[in-house]
């Protein structure tokens, strides 16, 4: 009887209240929860018996949002103040949670990379530092600075495949062009070379005048020092490709034996990557100011690739650095900072991963006295009474003798062959 004679003002009010909000008491209004609790343990409904769930029936509540509330206040009418959201404190950017020195390694890198957002320099300070920061503790600081911009939402463009990439570094790489204009009024070009796989920046650098020698040049010497690729993408451009005969430039591929692909008119996505170095470019001339000399731009240039390639984290690659994946030591790292991550390696850091041949070593630990290196994914730990250096060093040496019996293996098996028969790769290379 007394459900039949329920108060409709109160169905009424709970028609459209917390039924999104699964077992989470914290996201609807004080006064909503208030109203809730006390007509529950009016005698009306509760001193008749009724039970939870029936009257979260009778008012449309969900049921176990409700009892979430219950427990929060114990069953205690007189603590249902408790459910009230405390506000949250408004401070200049210093926030307790952020140790002074922490605050001023965040307004450093601010300051040196303008155009970084919290999600970049919380990558920076994990891939670099060994120091993991909640990215809204970022935002809220540099928010209480100043530093941060109001979030504008993107604007939607044409859906296409963003995920596809490469299996392996140098099986395709990325070339195009785009003008620079210097102070003097002076037009310069750039031409890069980027690795799909990785994102690595194999070559960038600027040329005077946009011809197919001056592309050759370039492509030949970013093939000296990195070998040939598998496949290399580029546009239409007169620079590469001719409608009417066949290039030198593909000729050249040719006989490299590379599988040329020239993405048509308005393809810009079968070039995202490299788009996107060029917006970085940009972004980094406007930061900067206009260059004065080409001299200048060059050498403006090569530092800009090597912080892209070697400090600037990718969100597309894991919060890890081009670098990582150019030379293979993606895996070995992301395994030895995901152990920071989970908490096993407290005040330590990670002091350097590099490749030695077909070694990949990662070298880590809390000083000098007590490091440890990650040899092939293989841990060989140092001892922490200061014979770390010797381990060290016999680990070093267990790696470069691998190397000389395979490198003596490797002889041996080209032993028989002609010391005349070049790699046709090189020699045609060198015939450019």
């Amino acid at each position: 009887m007394h459900e039949a004679s329920a108060d409709t003002s109160t169905q009424t009010t709970w028609s459209m209240t917390v039924k999104r909000h699964n077992f989470n008491p914290h996201h609807c209004k004080f006064e909503e929860k208030k109203l809730a609790l006390e007509t529950y343990f009016s005698p009306k409904y509760h001193g008749s018996g009724m039970s939870q769930k029936r009257f979260c029936e009778i008012c449309d509540i969900n049921y176990h949002t409700f009892c979430a509330w219950v427990r929060a206040i114990a069953g205690d009418v007189s603590r249902i103040e408790e459910l009230r959201r405390k506000p949250r404190s408004k401070s200049s950017g210093s926030l307790s949670g952020l140790s002074e020195p922490i605050r001023e390694l965040i307004l450093l890198i601010k300051k040196l990379n303008g155009t970084w957002g919290p999600l970049k320099i919380k990558q920076y300070l994990f891939r670099h530092e060994q120091i993991l920061i909640p990215q809204t503790s970022i935002y809220r600081f540099l928010k209480g600075q100043g530093l941060v911009k109001e979030r504008v939402a993107p604007v939607a463009g044409p859906t296409h495949n963003r995920g596809f990439e490469y299996p392996y570094p140098m099986a395709a790489v990325q070339m195009d062009l785009m003008y620079l204009r210097l102070a003097s009024g002076l037009t310069i070009f750039l031409v890069t070379m980027l690795d799909d796989f990785s994102r690595f920046v194999l070559t960038a650098k600027f040329i005077p005048v946009k011809t197919m020698d001056a592309i050759i040049e370039v492509f030949s010497e970013a093939v000296k020092q990195y070998g040939v690729m598998e496949h290399l993408l580029t546009d239409h451009g007169s620079e590469f490709v001719s409608w009417q005969r066949f290039t030198r430039f593909e000729e050249l591929l040719a006989n490299l034996e590379i599988e040329y692909i020239a993405s048509g008119p308005n393809k810009k996505e079968n070039q995202g990557k490299i788009e996107r170095w060029h917006q970085t470019v940009r972004q980094a001339l406007r930061d900067r100011g206009p260059l004065d000399y080409s001299s200048e731009a060059q050498l403006w240039i090569r530092q800009l690739a090597d912080h892209y390639n070697y400090e600037r984290p990718h969100q597309a690659l894991g919060g890890l650095v081009p670098g990582d994946r150019f030379f293979g030591i993606h895996e070995e790292l992301s395994a030895e900072l995901e152990r920071y991550r989970a908490g096993k390696r407290e005040g330590q850091r990670v002091y350097f991963a590099c490749r030695i041949g077909e070694r990949k070593i990662v070298v880590s630990g809390p000083c000098e006295n007590a490091l440890s290196v990650l040899v092939d994914g293989v841990r060989i730990r140092s001892d922490k009474d200061g014979a770390s250096e010797s381990q060290m060093s016999s680990a070093l040496g267990h790696v470069a003798q691998l190397d000389k019996i395979a490198a003596s293996k490797a002889c041996g098996a080209t032993e028989d062959e002609s010391a005349d028969d070049a790699s046709p790769d090189r020699s045609q290379l060198e015939k450019k």
